[in-house]
């Protein structure tokens, strides 16, 4: 708003992560001054663990955040429909497309409003993804999702009846329900399955800096320097080094060594095959594919005691799910030598918690629409025609991408999972290429390893679309092209993960420079290459460039 005076007044369907969301052992991910806005620094909360801390600081500065910005009177709270449900998001055909795309807002029901610009902020962490089992209907204990794991664990946590506890997933988020079970002071039973066929655990950084140069890993991994080794096709600045890293073959030789070292570092630092953890299977929270390739995800130790706690209080199983029962679910036979394992397993449950992630498809476009769009939609539900346009873009765009990284040629061993969606295909992870009037753009399709500093750099790219603002836009052809290389290079960087089109887990500084280059701004640059290049990229080197972008536009 404080970008362009043209922009929509009303924000509709707005989630703030709240006090529903939060409990007492969720931490934060992102440290002191990377998790924060440009322009309103937070006040440096009082309990920190290598600049990590409690959500619900982050909570109290969003809420204070809301309060602080005001724009024609009205600050940014005001202008927040709470309560407010969209039904549905659909464009208006126009008898002369000379006017200008007309989309319709249909919210709480009944209630209407058309506008020419939309900017779709809803992200991908609304809509719940909870898998069925055989007999899930029969089960008789406590169900939830980690989403309503900060409203219910106050109740799940103290309840003397519960005696056992099934986390489900692989995830970050089901390693910190599990830390909260293992730090309740109530004796129980609780095991941690993750399916022996997905993508496996987690890989855990470590909170600690592998130098003293850096308070914590995330300022260790968030500069430019480190950026170099990722073989990506964002940002130009230092395009030289990452094309001596990426390009030739004594550059890739050291980017592979760095990264295998660090692999070996990590496995090391976690002593997944420690004493204490030999009967509660803790050896099997150990990733599987190299921390590279990001295949299983991966999360921050942020708490001093995290694995230790996980290790002697949650039984960890890598099985797949055959059933559930009215008080118990039982884990598949799994290929092992131990005759243990050979068996299926019933475990006695009282309560089961799914960390199972997120359904990315949006519900409030038609499915047609969501295509056209560039969402993400059932493969089933793809228009055959344009989605065998994009398949025959995207393989020529491998072999482009594989003459550009050979490194991605030759990826582990993994397990291979079948896509049952298209990949999101947006132009710079936010633009339809099918929208000539610029009318609509989608934040937070995406993810990354820092959301702050990404959703800044969204931000004033995406007003800057609407606007008329970036002169070197490229034809519809053009961008269909950097799509379908985008698809094709997520892919082969990471694996699974990657089918999703835009999993740019590792690329924030990357991609947060490349959008603002497009917008021809350099003032969050740092002053001096060694420091450009050396220092973490923190959230206030971002505070000049609104100034920076209205003085170039004479705003």
């Amino acid at each position: 708003m404080s970008k362009s005076p043209e922009v929509s007044r009303k924000v509709y369907d707005v989630v703030i992560i709240g006090t529903e969301r939060i409990y007492e052992d969720f931490w934060t991910q992102t440290p002191v001054r990377m998790a924060e806005f440009s322009d309103q620094p937070m006040t440096p909360p009082t309990e920190q663990y290598y600049g990590f801390f409690p959500g619900k600081y982050t909570t109290a500065y969003l809420e204070s955040y809301v309060d602080n910005h005001i724009y024609s009177g009205q600050t940014i709270r005001d202008r927040i429909l709470f309560n407010s449900n969209v039904d549905c998001l659909m464009e208006i055909p126009q008898p002369d497309s000379a006017e200008g795309a007309l989309w319709e807002i249909t919210y709480n029901t009944t209630q209407k409003i058309r506008t020419s610009k939309v900017i779709d902020a809803t992200g991908m962490t609304s809509q719940p993804q909870i898998p069925t089992f055989p007999g899930s209907s029969d089960f008789k204990g406590k169900i939830l999702h980690h989403k309503s794991f900060g409203q219910s664990q106050a109740l799940l946590l103290k309840d003397p009846s519960i005696q056992s506890i099934c986390i489900i997933g692989g995830a970050k988020s089901a390693a910190d329900v599990a830390y909260a079970c293992a730090k309740s002071p109530l004796e129980r039973k609780i095991h941690w399955i993750i399916r022996q066929d997905g993508n496996g655990p987690s890989a855990f950084f470590a909170a600690l800096a592998m130098t003293e140069r850096y308070a914590n890993s995330n300022e260790g991994f968030y500069n430019r320097f480190l950026a170099s080794f990722l073989p990506n096709r964002f940002g130009n600045r230092w395009g030289w080094l990452k094309w001596l890293l990426q390009r030739t073959m004594p550059g890739r030789w050291y980017a592979k060594r760095l990264w295998d070292g660090f692999d070996i570092g990590l496995r090391a630092f976690h002593e997944y095959h420690r004493e204490e953890g030999k009967e509660t299977g803790f050896a099997n929270l150990e990733y599987d594919t190299p921390i590279f390739w990001q295949n299983d995800s991966s999360g921050v130790c942020n708490h001093p005691d995290c694995l230790t706690a996980i290790a002697k209080n949650v039984h960890i199983h890598r099985r797949n799910i055959s059933h559930l029962s009215e008080h118990s679910i039982t884990l598949e036979a799994c290929t092992s030598k131990s005759p243990e394992k050979s068996k299926p397993l019933t475990l006695p449950v009282d309560a089961l918690v799914y960390c199972t992630g997120w359904s990315a498809r949006s519900n409030i476009f038609p499915t047609h629409q969501a295509f056209d769009l560039g969402l993400q939609v059932r493969l089933r539900d793809a228009d055959p025609q344009r989605q065998t346009h994009w398949e025959d873009l995207e393989k020529a765009a491998d072999a482009v991408v594989l003459s550009q990284f050979p490194n991605l040629k030759n990826p582990p061993a993994y397990r291979k999972i079948q896509p049952l969606d298209t990949p999101f295909r947006l132009y710079k992870a936010m633009a339809p290429p099918s929208d000539p009037t610029h009318s609509i753009v989608f934040l937070g399709k995406m993810v990354v390893g820092n959301n702050f500093r990404v959703a800044e750099a969204q931000a004033i790219w995406s007003v800057a679309y609407l606007d008329g603002k970036i002169s070197n836009i490229p034809t519809r052809a053009q961008m269909e092209k950097e799509i379908a290389e985008t698809v094709a290079w997520d892919r082969r960087r990471y694996l699974n993960k990657g089918e999703l089109g835009s999993w740019f887990y590792y690329d924030v500084v990357d991609y947060a420079d490349a959008l603002l280059e497009q917008l021809e701004l350099s003032s969050h640059r740092k002053k001096g290459w060694m420091r450009d290049l050396l220092e973490p990229c923190f959230a206030d080197d971002l505070k000049d460039v609104v100034g920076e972008y209205k003085r170039k536009h004479e705003l």
